[in-house]
């Protein structure tokens, strides 16, 4: 059986990982954003700055879920908030998948 707090230690190393991979990204995405210089047309730059909102949501809950596993730990394990910790992980996950999409999307399928 595995034990909670050996879940969420997993989860806080998981998620900080995750965020700082994310961030990565997140910089290279603004850079191109940045190299149009203002003149490129909407349609050019929106599919960018769609991908980095959807990034900058999973650097959030990257964020949410390593506070989240830390309180838990700090608090002593409280039941209430384990399956909280894992949703926010969860969803993290969701949000890092749809954020490799679109930016697949944008970058291969243009």
């Amino acid at each position: 059986m595995i034990e909670p707090k050996d879940v969420v230690i997993a989860i806080l190393g998981a998620s900080a990982g995750l965020g700082g991979f994310v961030l990565v990204f997140l910089g290279l995405i603004i850079a191109s954003y940045q190299s149009y210089a203002g003149d490129a047309p909407e349609a050019v730059v929106r599919p960018f700055q769609t991908a980095g909102g959807i990034l900058l949501a999973a650097f959030g809950l990257s964020l949410i879920a390593v506070v989240a596993a830390l309180a838990w730990m700090v608090a002593s394990g409280p039941a209430a908030t384990y399956w909280l910790i894992v949703a926010v992980f969860l969803g993290l996950l969701v949000v890092v998948f749809a954020a490799a999409a679109w930016t697949t999307r944008l970058v291969i399928w243009r």
